[in-house]
C-alpha cells in the first residue's frame, strides 16, 4: 500500500475551490451561506479573470462547507495543502521554508497566509508538486507542520 503524508507523521489542510461569476455581491452570497451554517473561514484567496473568479478557501469544517456550497449550486473541488507554522525571527521564517523546499527541488504552485495562528505563530499554506518530499524536508529543517485539526 502506498505511504501517505499522514503515514509519515505529516499533516494536511483541506482547501476548497470554486468558480464565482464576476458579479456584485457574489462572494458575499457564498460566504453568507457558510456563515449561516456556522462555518469559519480561515483563509481566502481569489484569482480574478474577465468573467469569473476562482475562490480558494480554508475553513474549519471543509466537508460541511463543501456540501453547503454544492447545495447552493457551486462546483466545489478540494485540494490538500501543507500548513506550516512560521518560526519567530527575522522575516517571519518564510525564507527558511522557501530555502528548504528549494534544496529539496520541490516546486511551489501557490502559497497564501491563514488568518489564524497556531500556538502564536503565523501559518502559511502551500500547494506543492510533491507533498511527501515537502513534508519530509520541512520537518527535517525543524519546521512545524499544521493540520486541519490544529486550526482553531
Amino acid at each position: 500500500m502506498p505511504e501517505t503524508i499522514e503515514d509519515q507523521g505529516g499533516s494536511i489542510i483541506v482547501q476548497l475551490s470554486f468558480f464565482l461569476p464576476n458579479r456584485l455581491g457574489a462572494l458575499l452570497r457564498a460566504t453568507r451561506e457558510l456563515d449561516a451554517k456556522g462555518i469559519r473561514i480561515y483563509a481566502l484567496s481569489i484569482l480574478d479573470a474577465a468573467d469569473h473568479a476562482v475562490v480558494r478557501m480554508v475553513v474549519d469544517r471543509p466537508t460541511d462547507a463543501k456540501s453547503a456550497l454544492i447545495t447552493e449550486g457551486y462546483a466545489v473541488f478540494d485540494t490538500d495543502l501543507l500548513g506550516v507554522a512560521l518560526p519567530e525571527g527575522k522575516g517571519l521564517g518564510i525564507g527558511k521554508v522557501l530555502s528548504a523546499l528549494l534544496m529539496a527541488e520541490v516546486n511551489i504552485h501557490y502559497i497564501y497566509p491563514l488568518a489564524v495562528h497556531a500556538d502564536g505563530h503565523p501559518v502559511i499554506v502551500l500547494h506543492v508538486d510533491d507533498m511527501r518530499a515537502a513534508s519530509r524536508v520541512l520537518r527535517q529543517k525543524g519546521l512545524d507542520l499544521i493540520g486541519q485539526d490544529d486550526l482553531a
